[in-house]
């Protein structure tokens, strides 16, 4: 009897294993998972203080092995798409351009995970060529500016390509352009349209909407910035030789210019998705752009990194600061270890020098925080793109910025840099 129970015992973890692994996106998914994963603790873990734990690493896995759904094509024909900032879109609204858009046989639209309150994140491809760009925009909830420029590049040149223009049809056939127009689609629709929208009414945007300065503010439904949520090497932690940076807060938001990365790393559903779209992308990229709404500046490079990535970086800056006079800044304009880490572009960049997630720390790893070890040989650069002077939600403002700075311009140079 006990040969037999023994024997049921381990078809059961047999089974059960099966199911964690191949279907439930366990650590085994990837057949290369060692280029993912290691075990590694910075050799100099001495010289931080953390105030925001790293990521488990089964959610780690779990997030870079999601399954996004792909849209289904319409069977109408593509029509011409008018948008030309004539008024402020609800995000329901950006939705059914993107449903347009997906008319064109120029593009492959998909659903890459969802918010906080439950509305889809989207990835819009848009070419078929073998070199791929990434952009993305609206990860700060008031930065409302960058969902509305991603949509108008891309309808216009869907409409162009569909109306069989030459340089549209180039771009189309030589280059494979992806961008995520806005990743924060909660922040984004209450800071434009009222808390009031949020469905949830049990979530701490709506709770405690009426403390909140949505004129700046930059949090996820949750109150937690996910511009700092990444589990980068630095994210959340910073050196004790250091002051922690005044913007940094160990509370949820309420707009006032308090970055709070979450009391963990990738806890939010919206870091997720972008996680797993940078994992998915980027290695076959050659640059990356996120987009912001305030300063007129381009930041590129990071001082702890390969100076590789460093020139990639800041040739990709000067192409914008070449077109119009925003000011692209080097490396040198980056901090490491003062606690405001955790960017989308801290992550991206340090995924293209070769680090490797850590079961350890919970966080990207190269074996210590002052001198990592990096890929000396890069091809593909990082930066973020400030557009607009300060954040604003006047529409005749971001449009002037869209025309007067020659931002779909800026954005088909980019491009076509590659």
């Amino acid at each position: 009897m006990k040969n037999i129970f023994k024997l049921i015992l381990i078809i059961v973890i047999i089974i059960g294993t099966y199911i964690y692994v191949f279907k439930e996106g366990g650590i085994f998914i990837f057949k290369n998972t060692d280029d993912k994963i290691t075990d590694i603790q910075e050799s100099d873990n001495d010289i931080i203080t953390v105030f925001a734990k790293g990521m488990k690493a089964s959610n780690y896995i779990k997030t870079i092995t999601n399954k996004p759904y792909t849209l289904t094509k319409p069977n109408d024909k593509y029509e011409k798409i008018i948008y030309d900032f004539e008024e402020h879109l609800h995000y329901n609204d950006i939705e059914k351009l993107i449903n347009n858009l997906n008319k064109s046989d120029a593009t492959l639209v998909t659903v890459i995970g969802n918010s906080v309150d439950k509305r889809s994140i989207y990835s819009i491809e848009v070419g078929h060529g073998n070199k791929t760009i990434l952009f993305d925009a609206g990860i700060h909830a008031a930065e409302v500016a960058g969902p509305l420029y991603i949509m108008k590049y891309l309808i216009d040149l869907v409409n162009d390509y569909e109306n069989n223009m030459d340089e549209a049809i180039n771009i189309i056939n030589n280059y494979k352009i992806v961008m995520i127009p806005c990743i924060n689609p909660d922040g984004y629709e209450a800071t434009l349209f009222g808390a009031k929208n949020i469905n949830n009414k049990n979530l701490y945007i709506y709770k405690n909407s009426e403390d909140i300065l949505f004129e700046t503010y930059k949090a996820n439904a949750n109150g937690i910035d996910l511009n700092r949520n990444f589990p980068s090497q630095h994210g959340g932690l910073y050196y004790t030789s250091n002051v922690l940076n005044e913007t940094v807060s160990k509370k949820p938001s309420l707009g006032y210019f308090d970055y709070y990365p979450g009391a963990k790393l990738g806890s939010e559903p919206e870091t997720r998705a972008v996680m797993y779209w940078l994992e998915k992308h980027l290695a076959n990229s050659y640059g990356y752009i996120s987009l912001h709404s305030a300063g007129r500046v381009i930041y590129s490079g990071k001082p702890n990194l390969a100076d590789s990535f460093n020139e990639k970086s800041l040739k990709l800056a000067e192409i914008v600061s070449q077109t119009n006079d925003y000011i692209a800044f080097d490396k040198n304009e980056e901090e490491v270890g003062f606690g405001n880490d955790g960017t989308s572009t801290d992550y991206a960049s340090e995924l293209i020098s070769g680090f490797k997630f850590s079961s350890e720390t919970g966080r990207l790893s190269s074996s210590s925080y002052l001198s990592p070890k990096v890929k000396e040989d890069i091809n593909a650069g990082v930066i973020t793109l400030e557009t607009l002077p300060e954040y604003t939600f006047d529409l005749e403002i971001i449009k002037d910025e869209y025309y007067y700075k020659e931002l779909a311009r800026v954005f088909t140079k980019i491009i076509k840099s590659g």
